[in-house]
């Protein structure tokens, strides 16, 4: 994988000398890094819920009543990998499922009261994990690295 990463990065202005400076193999450092660290915490804290759940109760603190489709959208899922998720939350009473009346194909996901309980207590584990990643860095670093993030991401989306 390593050699592969060099071959097509020879042409490039930088060329990472390591995977230290390879900034692809560090995002992916950080994420795995995070996602283990949040399984921690939620273990800890006693909060019943995967990582994959919680990214849907994030969306749905922003967007309640998001289409399920719109779910899959944003986290980059399959219609199959969301189906899943979605029904065992559903089956937990976390969330619900209604259909769209704009399209009766759609399904329209909506938080339960258990859901909005579990979702307030995730998030706030989740935002002091977050402060401590963050927290400080000083905030024109941290608004470049988002401007960084936001263009790379671009990209790749360009690449589907």
């Amino acid at each position: 994988m390593f050699s592969i990463l060099v071959a097509y990065t020879t042409n490039l202005k930088v060329t990472p000398q390591s995977l230290q400076t390879n900034i692809i193999f560090l995002c992916g450092d950080f994420v795995h890094g995070f996602h283990q660290a949040l399984t921690k915490a939620f273990k800890t804290n006693k909060i019943p819920v995967t990582i994959e759940q919680f990214s849907i109760l994030v969306i749905l603190f922003y967007q309640n009543g998001i289409n399920q489709k719109e779910i899959g959208t944003l986290l980059g899922r399959d219609k199959t990998t969301i189906t899943r998720i979605i029904s065992n939350m559903v089956r937990n009473k976390l969330i619900s499922r209604t259909s769209d009346p704009r399209d009766n194909r759609g399904k329209l996901i909506y938080l339960t009261a258990k859901g909005e309980a579990i979702q307030k207590k995730a998030v706030g584990v989740s935002g002091k994990l977050y402060q401590k990643v963050v927290g400080d860095l000083p905030e024109k670093d941290l608004t470049r690295g988002i401007a960084l993030l936001e263009k790379m991401i671009k990209n790749v989306h360009a690449l589907r």
